[in-house]
């Protein structure tokens, strides 16, 4: 390639310049086999599935103690408890036998294991997981039947507002009952 000229400078190029017009070039230096080029697209399985570290949350009680593993945790906080009871969850005791506790700065002078300030800090409580899905299994029957209570109220009137009596021009074509209106994780799905 010829150097293009400029007025007021010589047509002969400096030697760096020369020297970037000599750059080599490319060459081929074999192929990959598809065996290989597929094990550089397999991407390795995350660490949270083959590093036992990975396998609870942070907030997951789990971390905090070793307990029996028919036993389910959550952490209740002081203005919910005041609100709504216990509800059947019992505080975790770090003097209980049947415990233990990894990190001996979570525990309260109260002998609870706390998450956050020592007084007004969440509190491990836990409960029989049989229990849990117990109490799970009556509130999906609770909603199940009040969604059913709906869908059969919403056909109902339906059914009057065709037989006329809202007025005999009142009519309606079609009605569709809003079922999930509110997220239900189980069912949700990417």
């Amino acid at each position: 390639m010829a150097p293009v000229p400029i007025i007021g400078r010589s047509a002969t190029l400096s030697s760096r310049a020369e020297e970037l017009l000599e750059l080599p070039q490319p060459v081929e230096l074999g192929t990959i086999s598809p065996a290989a080029l597929s094990q550089l697209t397999d991407a390795p399985p995350p660490p949270w599935e083959t590093d036992p570290r990975y396998r609870l949350h942070d907030t997951d009680a789990r971390r905090y103690v070793t307990a029996p593993d028919n036993w389910s945790f959550r952490w209740l906080s002081e203005p919910m408890i005041r609100q709504e009871g216990m509800r059947n969850w019992e505080a975790v005791s770090a003097s209980d036998p049947r415990i233990k506790v990894h990190n001996r700065s979570s525990v309260a002078p109260d002998n609870t294991i706390r998450k956050g300030d020592h007084r007004h800090g969440d509190i491990l409580c836990w409960m029989w997981t049989a229990w849990v899905e117990s109490r799970a299994a009556l509130k999906a029957d609770l909603v199940y039947r009040r969604t059913r209570s709906a869908k059969e109220r919403q056909a109902a009137v339906l059914d009057e507002v065709n037989r006329g009596s809202f007025g005999r021009y009142v009519k309606v074509d079609s009605a569709i009952h809003p079922t999930h209106t509110q997220g239900e994780g189980r069912t949700m799905a990417d």
